[in-house]
């Protein structure tokens, strides 16, 4: 397994309560968002931060209940009654073992593969290391931490990243008029 493909995969973070009963509201990293909940157990423990966790800083957890509103998912976690023990899970992440997570489809990548990965222009000039990824509505954008410090922001889009190559570690580029 390389350092790319880590152990635990990060599908979404818990937000806060919802409502009197000790349902949670949930920021979905899956597409579609609802996917989150097709998982039947949740690791939770600490926010994403570009580590896979280990097992032991991880507390599985059951789903009793779920909804999707307007507005979002919420769910009902075992042991998880009133608003106040809901808060004792907000910021909290939820995390999956790779092995659940279905193959990605052709010319997809998970997120969490081109972490990491090291931003190339097309003339092998490099530019940077992906730092994170942040979907915007139109298009998702990969976020590259350049050698000097500053940040790169790059449109996730055929005219920008021309190859993703997780075995390799390394996203070439094509910068636009502007970039």
């Amino acid at each position: 397994m390389t350092e790319a493909q880590a152990e635990w995969i990060s599908i979404g973070r818990l937000l806060g309560p919802f409502g009197v009963k000790g349902w949670i509201r949930v920021l979905s990293y899956t597409d579609p968002p609802e996917a989150i909940l097709d998982y039947d157990d949740w690791w939770i423990g600490r926010a994403d931060s570009g580590d896979s966790p280990t097992a032991s800083q991880l507390r599985q957890v059951n789903l009793l209940d779920d909804e999707v509103h307007a507005r979002g998912i919420v769910v009902l976690l075992d042991g998880v009654e009133n608003p106040e023990a809901a808060r004792l899970w907000s910021g909290m992440g939820i995390w999956v073992p790779r092995s659940e997570l279905p193959e990605a489809e052709e010319d997809a990548h998970y997120w969490a593969d081109m972490i990491g990965c090291q931003v190339v222009e097309e003339n092998g000039s490099p530019l940077g290391t992906v730092e994170y990824l942040f979907a915007t509505g139109a298009n998702d954008v990969l976020v590259v931490r350049e050698a000097e410090g500053g940040e790169r922001l790059l449109p996730f889009i055929r005219e920008v990243v021309l190859e993703v190559d997780v075995t390799r570690r390394t996203i070439t580029v094509r910068l636009m008029s502007g970039m």
